[in-house]
């Protein structure tokens, strides 16, 4: 990536335990990889202790005698312990410095309200399979007006303006499109997935983010409460989303313990260490209970 920016640039990766360690590590090692060629440092920032990622991240971008930030790639909801970023804030920071602004919505959308209008990212993606009830393959990226005239990572024939294997002349205007469409995935017309893409993403926005997100700030509640004194430490829900409830354990994971979850139906996530956590609007406070019961049996024998 070519940032226009006085050198020398940073790119302001947010990340855990200072390390790429994430799904989203394709980002990371994408910008690890164009760093050298670009004359830009890769800087990610750690995990906080006390789990407030907005102050962290806003520590690393105003943080004296620092090189400018070029680009900040941040995930609004953290994946591994669901600690959510004051966009607003981060966002006004990076305006102060001139950087570009790459948000991963993939565990926002869908649970919280995000409006492209007010916040001006110059990217913004998300998957459908996460909290919008979507397919597997399908994402959504938003391009601010500003960057859509960027190179494409897919060189497909309708990202072109006139190329058409239905005429004689095959390259007839081999030029960008104009707008956001030049960057749509080669083989876009999987009509399957799309509709079901667009059935879950309907739903979720019928429903409502405010009304999906105190449902399950309950349920995540629910579980804070019941495992908090369970020997594990639970993030404060000043600083999570509330819609994920990451669990971690002092003295370490129990052996096999997201293996002897599953055989008794109960699925979870381990990450980097944790156990994540994250109901949906299919889960009840039956489930709830069942999980809490099943949970301190096996992590705590």
């Amino acid at each position: 990536m070519k940032l226009e920016r006085r050198a020398p640039l940073r790119e302001l990766r947010r990340g855990g335990r200072g390390q790429a360690r994430n799904r989203a590590g394709a980002a990371v090692l994408e910008w690890t990889t164009r760093a050298p060629s670009g004359r830009f440092t890769v800087e990610i920032v750690p995990r906080p202790d006390d789990g407030d990622w907005t102050a962290a991240v806003l520590a690393a971008i105003e943080r004296p005698g620092a090189p400018a930030v070029g680009l900040a790639s941040i995930s609004s909801v953290h994946w591994s312990d669901g600690g959510v970023v004051d966009m607003d804030r981060v966002g006004a920071a990076l305006c102060r410095q001139g950087a570009m602004l790459l948000v991963d919505a993939t565990h926002a959308v869908g649970v919280m309200t995000i409006d492209v209008r007010s916040l001006d990212p110059d990217f913004l993606v998300f998957p459908t399979y996460k909290w919008l009830l979507g397919p597997y393959a399908r994402a959504f990226l938003y391009v601010a007006k500003r960057r859509q005239d960027g190179v494409p990572l897919e060189q497909t024939s309708y990202g072109r303006r006139a190329i058409t294997s239905e005429r004689e002349s095959y390259y007839r205007d081999t030029e960008f499109v104009a707008g956001a469409r030049r960057f749509d995935m080669g083989e876009r017309d999987h009509f399957i997935s799309l509709e079901m893409a667009s059935i879950g993403m309907e739903m979720m926005a019928q429903w409502g983010c405010d009304v999906v997100q105190e449902r399950l700030r309950v349920l995540t509640a629910r579980l804070a409460d019941e495992l908090r004194n369970g020997g594990v430490t639970i993030p404060d829900a000043a600083v999570r989303a509330p819609h994920i409830l990451s669990v971690q354990f002092p003295t370490g994971m129990p052996e096999r313990l997201i293996e002897r979850l599953a055989a008794e139906r109960v699925y979870v996530a381990p990450r980097v260490g944790r156990v994540r956590i994250s109901p949906h609007v299919y889960n009840d406070e039956e489930d709830i209970d069942r999980f809490v019961a099943t949970f301190r049996r096996l992590a705590c024998s």
